[in-house]
């Protein structure tokens, strides 16, 4: 397999004139390595979540079929730039939605490439992208930031995760249980990184403050590989957008399809064939480099989640899905409007602000709702099997304050639904 080691060496080595650079797809499994390194357990932690995902997709399998909810994530993009060619125009961010709209939602036009073999399990996603319109403020924006940043001799790079920080040359992100923040800049000068992304890590169960520093959620890409209109592409085998479908799945909790190791190793998700690495930049539908039980699946080169050539990768599969819908259930929580599908038109926005606080918290916390007009909605308070603990329907004329009660539920993770019109708001609650 593969790999490029995000090391002080390994920088090094590429600085020498003689050195060749290696593109690498993904440098996700890296940094999730060096924030274990800084915090460990945090790996651990990651882990746990995956598991807690797979075992809510498992109980609501007999579902998946019939099931057309959809969730829709507001997302604003940060470009970071010290030259013109890094300050990517909008018509490259509105090209990469329209990439990840189509991918996710399995209308992309090469799904006739997904083989037979496969063609039973390949799944739309039901997940849809939008920029924001709203900034945490309340004020009205494009969705899209533009800093002209100064992030020091190795640039933006995943040691030091500085896109993501004013001080350190970089852009702050808007509330990550709000947006999915995205920043565009060039990753360690152009050698070799195309992107990364933090999983989930806080699966419930674990003590306060042990999951991940919220600031460093979302997703970082190099600005070559944004969209699929890109002046100056760096490679024609990245040059359709998908490495933000990748590390978006990441995000969402997707692991790589080969498990990060040999065929001992797996991805952990059922319906994804084992496979002994990546596919770095190629497209061989002949591979078959592990031997399944009981079919012996080819290695599916076409799915998002390996480093296949963009031009054959083409897929998720419905097990994938459903822990990508389980993750927007719980550790992302708050990111999606859960709407039924009609079309991918927005839908209609009445609230402006919803908070909850404290949280955590010991006994209860204060729900204060901001909307756009004066407009009844109702909230539910859940569990993590999406079972209605209590509910309650208010009248809000623009802002309105609620307590809602937590003393008679055991400690663990809860979600308040918010509901107004065709809008859903979920928002995650722990209680220690």
């Amino acid at each position: 397999m593969k790999k490029f080691l995000l090391s002080m060496a390994a920088v090094c080595s590429l600085f020498s004139p003689s050195a060749q650079v290696v593109q690498n797809r993904c440098g996700t499994v890296d940094v999730i390595k060096h924030r274990d390194a800084e915090n460990p357990g945090y790996q651990n932690r990651m882990n746990a979540a995956f598991d807690y995902a797979k075992q809510i997709a498992e109980s609501r399998k007999d579902v998946r079929a019939s099931n057309d909810t959809v969730y829709r994530i507001q997302c604003v993009f940060h470009v970071l730039y010290s030259t013109a060619a890094e300050n990517i125009p909008d018509s490259v961010i509105y090209s990469q939605l329209e990439v990840l709209n189509e991918d996710y939602r399995r209308k992309n036009a090469d799904t006739v490439k997904t083989r037979g073999i496969f063609s039973d399990v390949a799944a739309d996603a039901r997940i849809e992208f939008y920029l924001a319109t709203t900034d945490p403020d309340g004020n009205p924006t494009t969705g899209i930031t533009r800093t002209q940043g100064n992030p020091g001799f190795l640039g933006y790079n995943p040691f030091q995760d500085n896109a993501k920080s004013n001080s350190a040359g970089g852009k702050d992100p808007w509330p990550t249980d709000r947006y999915l923040n995205i920043w565009v800049c060039n990753i360690l000068n152009g050698l070799g990184v195309l992107g990364y992304a933090f999983p989930p890590s806080n699966a419930p169960g674990w003590p306060q403050g042990s999951t991940t520093d919220s600031t460093k959620q979302g997703v970082v890409l190099h600005y070559p590989v944004v969209g699929r209109n890109f002046a100056s592409p760096i490679d024609p085998t990245v040059t359709m957008g998908r490495s933000a479908v990748h590390e978006i799945g990441h995000y969402l909790g997707l692991r790589h399809i080969w498990g990060d190791g040999n065929c001992s190793q797996d991805d952990g998700i059922d319906d994804t064939p084992l496979s002994d690495a990546a596919h770095q930049q190629t497209c061989d539908t002949t591979d078959n480099s592990c031997t399944d039980s009981p079919v012996d699946f080819p290695d599916m080169i076409e799915n998002f989640m390996d480093y296949s050539d963009d031009r054959c990768l083409n897929m998720f599969t419905e097990g994938q899905v459903a822990i990508m819908h389980a993750m927007l259930q719980t550790s992302r929580a708050g990111i999606a409007t859960v709407v039924t599908e009609t079309s991918i038109k927005e839908p209609d926005v009445y609230f402006t602000r919803t908070e909850l606080f404290p949280n955590p918290t010991n006994s209860f916390v204060t729900l204060q709702v901001n909307t756009k007009q004066a407009q009844s909605y109702s909230y539910e308070l859940l569990n993590t099997l999406g079972e209605k603990l209590s509910s309650e329907t208010a009248f809000s004329n623009g802002y309105h304050q609620q307590i809602i009660e937590l003393s008679s539920y055991p400690a663990g993770i809860y979600f308040v639904r918010l509901s107004a019109g065709t809008q859903t708001v979920m928002k995650k609650v722990v209680k220690k």
